[in-house]
């Protein structure tokens, strides 16, 4: 939903300036939590504006189907409580509630909401469409389609395109392999502030894969991402410092990194550090 520009279709006539009224309406539900998160309701408001036309409502519209969404707020909390309160609850829950407040998955839904939104020219809909495809999630998996739509939204500037379409290029899958195209659009992304793009780019630069090959500029592309969270660059990060790769060898530093991807799931590193400190 970053750098969404407002692009409806027919103008903004009166049934458009309605389309975007409910659209701003069901952003409102999927806001913070509190009393006004609602899923649900925030569904039923961006489908008329989706219904409309309205792409940016189209595109939210699939990410919401494509994960799902359970409320947060207070009555979410209640309905909750009255599914193990008895059958006198859950009949009270029915009626003030009759579609629930969670949301369910609906990938299928999600993709087709995800196609109208690219066909009309939204890039962060057109890459959303790129991934769907890539990923098989509500269709048939086709690398092909899914280099076409991530090669739209690159084309308009959209960073997730450009990461989606050098993956897609450095592996072959779709397209001929291109590893120093997919290094351009790499760069091209992580100049977005994709941080995804930049560890990409880093490990390209650590095998020379249509780039020169350079441990130390790895390693400051692996700075940013891996100390804004992401777990893949602190695992990679934690490796080159562990094996002196770019850096001066720190085993202290790498075991910091290693550790913080490691709490946030990563296998390898907790692999890593099993076996260099079998005692933690």
């Amino acid at each position: 939903m970053n750098g969404l520009s407002r692009r409806t279709a027919g103008g903004k006539g009166a049934g458009m300036r309605h389309a975007d009224h409910s659209f701003r309406a069901g952003m409102r539900r999927l806001g913070p939590a509190g009393a006004g998160h609602d899923p649900v309701v925030a569904a039923n408001q961006l489908n008329h504006a989706a219904a409309a036309g309205h792409a940016e409502a189209q595109h939210n519209l699939s990410l919401l189907y494509l994960n799902g969404a359970a409320a947060r707020s207070p009555a979410g909390i209640w309905l909750g409580e009255a599914r193990h309160a008895g059958t006198r609850a859950l009949a009270n829950a029915a009626l003030l509630f009759p579609d629930g407040v969670d949301l369910a998955a609906d990938p299928v839904r999600a993709f087709g909401l995800a196609k109208a939104a690219a066909e009309q020219g939204l890039a962060c809909g057109q890459a959303n469409l790129g991934m769907m495809y890539a990923r098989g999630l509500g269709c048939a998996q086709d690398f092909a389609a899914a280099s076409e739509w991530y090669a739209r939204a690159a084309e308009q500037g959209d960073a997730a395109g450009a990461l989606g379409l050098g993956i897609l290029k450095e592996h072959g899958l779709g397209i001929a392999a291109d590893p120093k195209d997919a290094a351009r659009l790499y760069e091209q992304s992580a100049l977005a502030g994709n941080d995804m793009a930049t560890t990409a780019l880093a490990l390209l630069h650590l095998e020379g894969k249509g780039v020169v090959r350079d441990e130390a500029l790895a390693v400051r592309l692996l700075g940013g991402p891996a100390a804004a969270g992401n777990a893949f660059a602190q695992y990679q990060l934690g490796l080159l410092l562990l094996d002196g790769r770019g850096i001066t060898r720190n085993p202290a530093r790498a075991g910091i990194w290693l550790r913080r991807a490691a709490a946030q799931g990563h296998a390898g590193a907790s692999a890593r550090l099993a076996d260099i400190d079998p005692e933690n």
